[in-house]
């Protein structure tokens, strides 16, 4: 092997462990955010999933203002608990 080619493979096995090694770094660094980035990602979803369904916040805002907020609490619980064990039970049915 010539002697520049050599000095790549060197340079190149070097950055590759420095690259490990950096990644090793930031993977540590970054747990301590997870949960936060975690709960802001979650916050972002809802916030989209509500401007596409702007109808929702208008019924929700009616049925409090006009229902007493426990009990629509307590209906929108069992709501999305429906929700979800329908979109479940469809990808269920969807995978096969």
């Amino acid at each position: 092997m010539s002697p520049k080619r050599a000095t790549i493979a060197q340079r190149r096995e070097k950055l590759i462990l420095k690259a490990a090694s950096q990644r090793i770094s930031l993977a540590q660094d970054i747990t301590p955010l997870e949960t936060p980035l975690t709960i802001a990602y979650r916050g972002f979803q809802l916030v989209r999933y509500v401007k596409q369904h702007p109808i929702l916040m208008l019924g929700v805002t009616t049925a409090v203002s006009v229902i007493r907020p426990s009990r629509v609490l307590r209906w929108l619980k069992t709501g999305f608990s429906a929700l979800n064990l329908a979109r479940s039970v469809s990808d269920v049915f969807i995978r096969k």
